[in-house]
């Protein structure tokens, strides 16, 4: 919340880049961004004459160039978003390339862009924006973060969602109980998008009460993101390849971002080794809670989850997710060829 934050105070400024791209998982925060930059600088109430939206799947990039250069018509500044820009995505599957390469390799339709980022107009405000994960190797993405601003919309934390929530919850009259929050948030997930929905519906069939109690969220609230991350697990545990793939196709055909997916699935894997090793050292189920910061009933589930492992395979399984992980953030691989080829290898 903290980047967002900022963003909006350095646009009550009058502290205004030239050029932006806006990245990351968080949909909600990342369009609300995108109107308060519309509010804020657009002054003909958003009728066209300073306001383009384009479509980034299907634009020529000389024609983003051709709207940026266009002069604002009574007014300081224009304002021009370019949504999910193709020349921003990762490269495909094992294609690896140097930044002096990537350089090399710019196709001519990007490079009269290029000259632009590098020479920006102040009365123009461009802003990129996207969901997907972006190749921060390529020239025009470390053409914008110099003579810009590249922001990387994350989740929000633990804490801030708990304190998003506590505030949501308040201003409709509203509050949840001991573990009703927590059970919320691990069912709908991190995504403000999601949880503002599922909200709404849970204020609905509240109606009339203050306390919201972990009933009400067990009625509400469908099977949640984290019921579905531990079933994949649990799949990878039986080696049932099949399964865990259909578990992860669901959840993308579902829009769940693939790095947060694929996050979701190495921090389980992590907190099976934090609750096997405390176990093994004779802490008790109210110790290990507190200590790894988790819900007793995400406790339990994680501890009747790690009959299924041996350490090593904990162990192996976590490393190599960390590395893939690693791999896709840095645009090096994508997400579904490479997950699908190690869980093909392990449950050979």
């Amino acid at each position: 919340m903290k980047y967002f934050i900022e963003l909006l105070n350095s646009l009550k400024r009058g502290v205004v880049a030239p050029v932006y791209l806006f990245y990351g998982e968080e949909t909600y925060l990342r369009e609300q961004a995108v109107s308060r930059f519309k509010d804020y600088l657009v002054k003909d109430g958003g009728s066209g004459l300073n306001y383009d939206l384009i479509d980034g799947e299907a634009v020529n990039p000389a024609d983003i160039v051709a709207r940026a250069e266009t002069l604002p018509f009574f007014s300081d500044k224009r304002l021009v978003v370019v949504k999910n820009p193709l020349f921003l995505k990762t490269r495909q599957a094992g294609e690896s390339i140097s930044e002096t390469e990537e350089e090399a390799k710019v196709p001519d339709k990007e490079k009269l862009l290029l000259n632009y980022l590098e020479n920006p107009l102040t009365s123009t405000c461009l802003v990129f924006t996207t969901g997907g994960p972006v190749d921060k190797r390529k020239k025009i993405f470390r053409s914008i973060k110099k003579n810009g601003r590249a922001i990387d919309f994350t989740f929000l934390r633990k804490g801030e969602l708990g304190r998003w929530l506590a505030q949501k919850a308040g201003a409709a009259g509203k509050k949840f109980d001991a573990e009703a929050g927590d059970a919320f948030l691990g069912s709908v997930g991190p995504s403000l998008q999601n949880l503002v929905m599922e909200l709404d519906k849970l204020f609905c069939y509240t109606a009339g009460r203050e306390v919201i109690t972990l009933s009400d969220v067990r009625r509400v609230s469908a099977p949640g993101v984290e019921d579905n991350i531990f079933a994949i697990v649990d799949a990878i545990g039986g080696k049932r390849c099949g399964e865990a793939l259909a578990g992860i196709k669901e959840m993308l055909a579902a829009k769940e971002p693939p790095l947060r997916l694929l996050s979701m699935i190495s921090r389980q894997f992590r907190l099976l080794l934090q609750v096997s090793d405390l176990t093994g050292r004779g802490c008790s189920a109210r110790e290990i809670s507190g200590r790894l910061k988790i819900p007793p009933f995400v406790y339990q589930k994680i501890a009747s989850q790690c009959h299924n492992f041996d350490q090593s395979l904990l162990i192996g399984v976590f490393e190599s997710l960390s590395e893939l992980e690693t791999a896709v953030k840095a645009g090096r691989q994508e997400f579904y060829p490479a997950i699908e080829t190690y869980l093909l290898k392990l449950c050979v």
